[in-house]
């Protein structure tokens, strides 16, 4: 029996080329790229349409949205770190000298793990800084309360805000309306 096409109108048909197909659904019209792909337990090849855009009597509206593999995307903690970072004093950094960035990142890395500051960070061991962690920590909390007169844990709430790498781009999570606040009274600023 032979295999029978659909007939679109005119306008529509120019725009299907080698590699292409058309679907219509409702009074649309739409292009798509047709490839195939083996499929254990099938006999032939399975059809993969892959959207390209609708077409118009002015041509094809090509999609703006991107394709994005799973394995392009990353997820760090981010308004936790970004905020500890932004609120510690001088007053706890310079006691510290040269150690002060690495120390706070370890700090932070301990209280948040997933933080996007352990992003490529090597974190150094205990024995080769020459401080205590437990005082270091103590310190800087009360410090920070001292000068912004915020408790470290208030600051759990942003715990939850992310910063989100898809295929090279950048992008921080949503805020509600507690960090918001927060984030406000402290003057710290999220970048991105």
């Amino acid at each position: 029996m032979p295999k029978t096409e659909k007939v679109y109108p005119e306008w529509v048909q120019k725009y299907r080329e080698r590699g292409t197909t058309i679907k219509k659904k409702g009074e649309s019209y739409y292009l798509y790229k047709r490839t195939s792909k083996r499929v254990p337990g099938k006999k032939y090849p399975q059809p993969v349409d892959t959207y390209i855009g609708i077409i118009t009597p002015d041509g094809i509206v090509k999609t703006q949205r991107k394709r994005v593999k799973l394995t392009d995307i990353e997820v760090w903690e981010y308004g936790y770190s970004n905020a500890l970072w932004n609120l510690c004093p001088q007053e706890w950094k310079d006691p510290l000298g040269d150690e002060w960035e690495d120390v706070l990142k370890t700090l932070i890395l301990r209280r948040s793990p997933q933080s996007y500051i352990g992003r490529g960070y090597t974190e150094r061991g205990p024995k080769e800084f020459h401080c205590s962690f437990g005082a270091q920590a103590g310190m800087l909390s009360r410090r920070i309360y001292k000068e912004h007169k915020v408790d470290i844990k208030e600051l759990e709430i942003l715990k939850n805000i992310y910063l989100v790498y898809i295929d090279k781009e950048e992008a921080v999570s949503r805020l509600d309306e507690a960090q918001k606040h927060l984030l406000e009274k402290l003057g710290v600023e999220l970048g991105s």
